[in-house]
């Protein structure tokens, strides 16, 4: 029926059709790639793996993977398939709290899984949890044996795949058994489906212990051999704007999300950040995992037109866990079905479509069945077929249905066997009810108590327990959870109604009691309390058999019949007088910041009963609403908090105190307002010092930015034109110029003119003419565009100067020479200089100072390289560092607490110990030195320098010494927005010409400059920024792209030379690509290993040299001989 039979038939077939195509990426913030792997890799290290686990395990054990969404998770999961092992896909305890831990423990009596695989800083928990009956490991514990020490395991299409567990924490968790051929047929069908190839690319947020993100997010796409952009779900919570951001970015055709992101992003995703998308490449936003709301789907097709949505990409779909994932889908060429069907025919359990003037409700259709399946509408009770227009139970039919759970015979049948009256064949129940109308699947409502929130699959009755559980107030067993989409919240609401304890019936213990149950709450489900409801005792309906009639409460509810003590929520909040912005910016006081975010709160749910004393949890935020208010503080004021902050026990009046404190960082009058007058302007700290460096010589050149764009195809030089005029009209520091003036070094903003676009016919005669002519930065002009064309290859040449731009100018540049910019005027960089004048008071200053004064203190401030060189001039060599290595890199900085950059750091400082012996010593980097959110769409110079103090010393290993420059690394970072000027000022070096002062020598790394853009018709296919050392010594510029990482160093001849530059690579190379297995070294151990590797490879250039004299010695005897 299928072309493969299980799963390592496809991989291996992926590997070998195309094996270098790319596979997976992995997006560590969101947006740019940290890791990839091809899928000749990912087959290799899915056979190590597997190897690992085959010496470890017995076929047919199971496995729990409890790790982060990264590209480890789909190492792990496809190495348990290709060792004839079930994999268990399960969250990582987001706490060490009870509730978390027994959902955990309920899987693992239930599985019996032979290992454990988890984050290194979960182990020791999981372990104590288990009883250290079970073996709990990280990936990286397992090792990498050879991938021909795997054995093929004994496979076939019966054999299960993985378990799906469906279940929560106080009952018996239910793993649905997933088999090869069930998976196998669901990512074919919607392959066909959704028309998946290797043309077309996926994002994923969502976490791979979800259906939809596991095998609509990753498994799909590796079967369609299309790549998958993977990110942490914590990445799109914090910032959903990521989620749109790689879809644009990577032009990616598909991604699966429940209808809770779609209404997210229409929320919080700013129309500045909408005018840089494009996701005209997006050919299926598949909806699912939850009810679909109309409302929804309308807003975010006309929200997202603006920047190429198509809005027949909006696809709703429907799937069951039960049924492997997808059961239903919208075709691409189709708008989504929207039904207004009359509620009080509706209420019968028929179906009829709304007349002019009845009440009616809108449904949407889930699509068509997938082929080879089949849908039902049954009675639930009698299990006949209903007629067409009758509402019954959602019955499923097909190869994607598994056959049982795990272990649970009685479940099972109730489940997957049900049939038909007079009709052959099993079919599985799904506890949906529906209809179908013309051929697609409504889902209108649930039979069982289910409760789906924010796309999760929630018991009632776990929310219940966790309730009374924690909280005394509530009588046990008297407490209904339900759930009832909302208009005004665009999604389902939570309600709660509970009998309290009679001594909690005074109206006293009310608010205690609100916040209680909604941290109980919070702390169980990750969810928010929308609504809850105190009754009278004996109110809430029960069984003849003693239980809990939810749809009984539900109904009282609704009919507004329950006799109620009190409420929290429920209607919607008087809203609070709005406070324009600009007045709190410029009038901040506690009232107003505190009515400020009473009001934005009221946005984000506006049932909530703000109370000033109660947490973001006690209030009733679930993740996804402290999310939408991080998105508010953040487009409104440019306030950017760590999320998890916002998870803590701060009341809202401690937050309001904390936004006062925010808004008064800048002192009055210091607003960000776009100001680009022609009036002369102080200059900023950082462009003082390039003016300063200017006057000295006029002629240097040193501080040119010279940006080499190589485009493929046809230009239009008109449009090249065109934008090159707009974008300097619209950033007004193109086109300032500089002087002198009483009142110390000043700006001014010139009138726009056009951008004289120059073409040439040789690109080295104009790359020479361009590094060796000064930017007049008295006259103008700041900008300087050069085009060489040669049939349809093309070399776009822009110089300017350092004073007016930096590494993010040159994105920001680059975004707007490809797509029309917004119409609103930006904030200017005149602005950040009034900025940073009001912020940096004296007193900010000499504290800034006095830490970097105390922090520098007695580190010696010139790094010996070991002699000085014999040529003058700038210099350079270029290398990299293959992905694989970046990979291996990534992994142990994520292992050690670090980010890939200070591992980098660390291996450098080693490598330039080695060169020169000195073991303290200063370093450079550059940061961003963008310090409000409102920056960073700001072209001009504001990156800073940032001075890391290096110290190589003790007995200690190098994971200990990795320890130690990640927590100075931080200390520093902690420390970065005083202005590199001030730090010298502060500490008051001798100055020596040719010497920058503090350090000489730097380490830059940043991410790929180049993301898939097109250019006035053409396909931009590289972008190189040609900047001198200056007056630094050694510069090393490392840039990630996807192929690895690129690497520049810099380096001036009187104090570097070729072969102290080619000595420094090697080591520097060869530690990188060693690395893990040197952790456990010491550090004198590693310093003579260094020395050893350093000495052989002088011997070995010597005798290379030797032997190239010999030669040339040889063949100039030859030629005298002939003569």
């Amino acid at each position: 029926m299928f072309a493969f039979n299980h799963w390592i038939e496809v991989l291996e077939a992926n590997a070998l059709h195309f094996p270098q195509r790319a596979a997976l990426h992995f997006l560590p913030d969101g947006v740019e790639i940290g890791e990839t792997l091809t899928f000749a890799q990912l087959h290799e290290q899915s056979q190590s793996l597997a190897a690992a686990l085959q010496a470890r395990c017995s076929p047919g054990d199971r496995v729990l993977l409890m790790l982060p969404s990264s590209l480890d998770y789909a190492r792990a999961f496809c190495a348990c398939l290709y060792a004839g092992l079930i994999a268990v896909p399960l969250f990582p305890p987001p706490s060490r709290k009870p509730r978390h831990l027994d959902r955990v423990r309920n899987v693992v009596i239930d599985a019996q899984p032979a290992l454990i695989l988890a984050p290194l800083d979960h182990c020791e928990g999981l372990r104590e949890l288990v009883e250290h009956r079970v073996d709990v490991l990280t990936v990286n514990n397992l090792g990498t044996p050879a991938p021909d020490t795997w054995q093929r395991p004994a496979i076939d299409g019966a054999s299960v795949a993985f378990l799906q567990y469906t279940s929560g924490s106080t009952g018996t968790p239910k793993g649905v058994e997933v088999r090869q051929r069930n998976l196998i047929a669901n990512v074919e069908l919607m392959r066909k489906a959704y028309g998946f190839d290797e043309h077309g690319a996926m994002v994923n947020w969502l976490p791979l212990y979800h259906d939809m993100g596991l095998i609509g997010g990753v498994l799909a796409p590796l079967y369609s051999g299309m790549p998958c952009y993977l990110m942490a779900s914590q990445t799109f919570v914090n910032a959903p704007s990521t989620w749109l951001q790689a879809l644009s970015r990577y032009r990616a055709t598909a991604s699966f999300a429940p209808n809770f992101a779609y209404a997210l992003c229409n929320r919080v995703v700013s129309d500045s950040l909408i005018a840089q998308l494009d996701l005209s490449a997006w050919q299926h936003a598949i909806n699912g995992a939850e009810p679909i709301h109309p409302a929804t789907l309308d807003a975010f097709a006309r929200r997202f037109a603006a920047c190429g949505l198509n809005p027949m990409a909006i696809s709703p779909g429907y799937g069951q866990a039960e049924a492997t994932l997808c059961v239903s889908a919208t075709p691409a060429e189709a708008l989504p079905v929207v039904l207004r069907l009359d509620k009080s025919v509706l209420e019968t359990g028929h179906v009829a479509l709304a007349s002019g003037d009845a009440t009616a409700v809108e449904f949407v259709a889930c699509g068509y069945p997938q082929a080879l399946h089949t849908i039902a509408i049954a009675d639930p009770n009698t299990h006949e077929r209903c007629a067409v227009d009758r509402i019954g139970e959602v019955w499923l039919q097909g190869p994607s249905n598994a056959e049982a759970y795990w272990k649970n015979p009685d479940a099972s049948r109730y489940a997957f066997e049900a049939q038909i009256v007079g009709e052959p064949g099993y079919y599985l129940r799904s506890g949906d009810l529906g209809f179908m109308h013309e051929g697609q699947i409504v889902i209108c409502g649930r039979l069982k108590d289910l409760l789906i929130l924010n796309g999760r699959n929630l018991y009632p009755h776990d929310i219940e327990f966790a309730i009374t559980d924690s909280e005394p107030g509530i009588r046990t067993g008297r407490i209904a959870a339900f759930s009832e989409m909302d208009l005004l919240l665009g999604r389902e609401k939570l309600v709660i109604v509970a009998e309290p304890q009679r001594k909690f019936v005074d109206p006293a213990h009310h608010p205690a009691l609100f916040a209680s149950m909604q941290t109980a709450v919070r702390e169980a489900a990750d969810c928010g309390i929308d609504q809850i409801v105190l009754v009278e005792a004996g109110t809430i309906p029960m069984t003849t058999s003693g239980k809990i009639a939810r749809q009984g409460a539900r109904n009282q509810w609704a009919a507004g019949t329950l006799s109620i003590i009190a409420q929290s929520g429920g209607q919607a909040s008087t809203p609070v007088e709005r406070i324009a912005i600009e007045q709190l910016r410029r009038q901040p006081s506690l009232s107003a910041c505190q009515q400020w975010l009473e009001q934005t709160l009221i946005e984000v749910n506006p049932y909530l009963s703000v109370d000033v004393e109660l947490s973001l949890i006690g209030l009733g935020l679930d993740s996804i609403g402290i999310a939408d208010f991080a998105a508010r503080l953040h487009r409104d004021l440019g306030w950017d908090l760590d999320t998890q902050s916002l998870f803590g026990e701060r009341r809202l009046a401690e937050w309001a105190q904390a936004l006062l404190v925010y808004l008064g960082t800048p002192a009055p009058g210091a607003r960000l307002e776009s100001d680009a007058t022609p009036h002369p302007r102080r200059q900023s700290f950082a462009q003082r010092r390039l003016w300063f460096l200017h006057q000295l010589n006029p002629q240097d050149t040193h501080h040119h930015l010279v940006l080499h764009l190589k485009l493929q195809g046809p230009v239009d030089r008109d449009v090249l034109s065109q934008r090159l005029n707009a974008l300097v009209e619209r950033h007004s520091v193109l086109r300032t110029v500089y002087h002198d003036s009483v009142d110390g070094p000043q700006q001014q903003v010139l009138p726009a003119s056009n951008v004289r676009l120059t073409l040439h016919d040789q690109l080295a005669d104009c790359l020479a003419q361009e590094h060796a002519t000064p930017v007049d930065l008295k006259q103008g002009p700041l900008l300087r565009a050069h085009l060489i064309s040669h049939d349809h290859q093309h070399d776009l040449l822009l110089t300017l100067h350092h004073i007016a731009f930096d590494g993010r100018s040159a994105q920001l540049l680059l975004a707007e020479l490809a797509a029309q910019a917004a119409n609103e005027t930006p904030v200017q960089y005149l602005d950040f200089a009034r900025w940073e004048a009001a912020h940096w008071t004296d007193q900010r200053i000499a504290t800034h100072q006095d830490f970097w004064r105390e922090h520098l203190a007695d580190v010696p401030q010139t790094l010996d390289l070991g002699g000085s060189g014999t040529t003058h001039g700038e210099h350079s060599l270029n290398f990299s560092l293959p992905q694989a290595t970046c990979d291996t890199l990534a992994c142990v900085a994520r292992e050690h607490g670090m980010t890939l950059f200070m591992l980098l750091l660390a291996s450098y400082q080693l490598a330039l110990k080695q060169l020169g012996g000195q073991q303290r010593f200063l370093l450079g980097t550059d940061v961003s030195g963008r310090p409000l959110a409102a920056h960073n769409e700001v072209i001009g110079f504001f990156v800073n320098q940032l001075t890391l103090r290096c110290e190589i010393a003790g007995e200690g290993t190098l994971a200990d010494f990795f320890a130690h420059v990640r927590d100075e690394a931080r200390l520093a970072y902690a420390h970065q927005d005083l202005p590199f000027d001030l730090v010298v000022a502060a500490l008051a070096p001798t100055r020596r010409a040719g010497h920058s002062p503090l350090f000489q020598v730097k380490l830059n790394y940043q991410p790929s400059r180049v993301a898939p853009v097109t250019l006035a018709g053409a396909q931009l296919t590289s972008m190189d920024i040609a900047q001198a050392p200056g007056d630094f010594h050694l510069v090393l510029d490392l840039v990630h792209a996807g192929h690895g990482i690129d690497a520049t160093l810099k380096y001036r001849g009187e104090y570097f030379d070729q072969p102290r530059a080619l000595r420094l690579q090697h080591l520097w190379s060869r530690l990188l690509g060693e690395v893990r297995d040197l952790l456990g070294e010491s550090l004198p151990a590693l310093a003579q290993r260094l020395d050893d590797w350093d000495q052989a490879f002088q011997r070995e250039s010597q005798q290379s040299h030797a032997l190239a004299g010999r030669s040339q010695l040889l063949q100039t005897k030859r030629r005298s001989l002939t003569l």
